[in-house]
């Protein structure tokens, strides 16, 4: 993944190693209680280190839960700040049936290792979904299909966050714009307005993964083609032409240093109040807070435009790829129930508002957006959440089902179509080429 990393802890420079440790407590929360001769110890292998936000929430997560099961159940932390080192350890000790405890993982169409191995050295969490029908009833049912594999549910989602639009509401006033537009046709004649009262319309870059174009171009192709529009190798070419046709247009509106520009480049745009629009992840809240002044009335966040047809529903989102979390079988009932508490009580409404908010990660589960945690100094957050909780449907950014030889030739390609050297026909042409191979 990944720059993914690089952007969800903004400016945060990832620790090496750490181990978060509490003692072990007594009642159960959410779940029923392990019984065993003397405390059970469960890893929680994750990339969420200390030195950032939801590393340092998931630390005090850790010692509630410890407190609330002490003499029975203690969770310890240990986190990899490098999550492609982290995530190909994994697979390997998922392989040879030694995976860890509790892991966070990467899910995606191209990698069947929890699906190859799950059945025979993972739990299969079915019966205590079932077992829990408000549990259950947290995560949607398309992310509870997505880990579904030959019967067996091999994962719990964990996060998958939402690519919305953050837009500056005192550019779209100067503009003369009252309102975020709903239909493409009203997206594009606003960013007309706002470029003719001298304002860039919106950031976009091209260097690296191209997230911000990436995310544009995933928007326009549901619209275009519905949620089918692509999905793992298959990039459907009416849809995905007409898309790349609508990115080339959208760059005419980008800072003219896009072509080239990174993420740090196109993101202080945004920041800076120089362009009015940038298309990304809940990360770029720290980084509003810190930069933006009066950003609770100047700053808002927005779903993507439809064509204002059927193709696609109003509210649609496209998210980052899914990470999991997936846990070892274990012979022992009160090791493995152990996890199940600690699952249950990690997902819980409670603790899913306090990774949002103190920890600036939504988790996937339906979290509540009414209690304290989401006040004033979390407008942003807040609607994130609502827009997320409250989306139809969603669709993976296309770029992160590409092959690794697509991924490693897009920043050319979108170089290309947005100085108009590639067609967007051309454009499809080639993604649809390189995204054969297998990764």
């Amino acid at each position: 993944m990944k720059s993914l990393e690089r952007r969800r802890t903004a400016i945060a420079v990832a620790a090496a190693v750490v181990a978060t440790s509490a003692l072990a407590a007594c009642s159960s929360s959410g779940g029923n209680s392990s019984q065993s001769s003397g405390p059970v110890t469960i890893d929680v292998v994750s990339n969420f280190t200390s030195d950032i936000a939801r590393g340092q929430e998931l630390n005090d997560l850790i010692k509630q839960f410890n407190a609330e099961h002490k003499g029975k159940i203690t969770v310890v932390s240990q986190t990899t700040a490098d999550w492609p080192t982290l995530q190909a350890k994994i697979r390997t000790e998922i392989s040879v049936g030694d995976a860890p405890d509790v892991f966070l993982y990467n899910f995606n169409p191209s990698d069947l290792s929890l699906e190859k191995y799950g059945a025979n050295s993972l739990i299969d969490w079915t019966s205590y979904l079932n077992a829990d029908p408000s549990w259950k009833a947290s995560f949607s049912s398309q992310d509870l299909s997505t880990v579904r594999y030959s019967g067996d549910t091999v994962a719990i989602p964990d996060d998958q966050s939402s690519a919305l639009i953050y837009y500056n509401k005192s550019l779209f006033r100067q503009a003369g714009i009252s309102t975020f537009p709903t239909t493409w046709t009203q997206f594009f004649a606003d960013a007309k307005a706002l470029q003719a009262a001298g304002i860039t319309p919106i950031s976009l870059y091209t260097a690296d993964d191209a997230w911000y174009a990436m995310n544009a171009y995933s928007y326009l192709a549901i619209s275009d083609g519905g949620t089918g529009a692509y999905y793992a190798t298959k990039l459907q070419t009416a849809p995905m032409t007409e898309a790349a046709a609508s990115l080339k247009e959208l760059f005419s509106y980008a800072p003219k240093n896009a072509v080239g520009a990174n993420y740090a480049v196109a993101s202080a745009s945004f920041l800076d109040g120089k362009s009015a629009m940038a298309i990304d992840g809940p990360w770029l809240i720290s980084s509003i807070q810190q930069d933006m002044s009066n950003y609770c009335t100047n700053v808002g966040v927005a779903t993507a435009p439809t064509n204002g047809n059927s193709t696609e529903q109003p509210g649609t989102i496209v998210t980052d790829a899914l990470t999991v979390w997936g846990a070892a079988k274990s012979p022992n009932q009160a090791e493995q129930q152990a996890v199940v508490d600690w699952m249950k009580f990690y997902t819980s409404p409670e603790s899913a508002a306090g990774m949002a908010t103190t920890g600036q990660f939504p988790l996937i589960v339906k979290t509540p957006t009414s209690g304290a945690s989401f006040a004033d100094s979390n407008c942003l957050m807040k609607p994130f959440v609502d827009l997320t909780n409250a989306a139809p449907a969603k669709s993976v950014n296309v770029e992160r089902y590409m092959t690794t030889e697509a991924q490693a030739q897009l920043p050319s390609l979108v170089d290309g179509l947005a100085a108009g050297s590639i067609s967007p026909a051309n454009f499809v042409s080639q993604l649809q080429q390189l995204n054969t191979t297998a990764p």
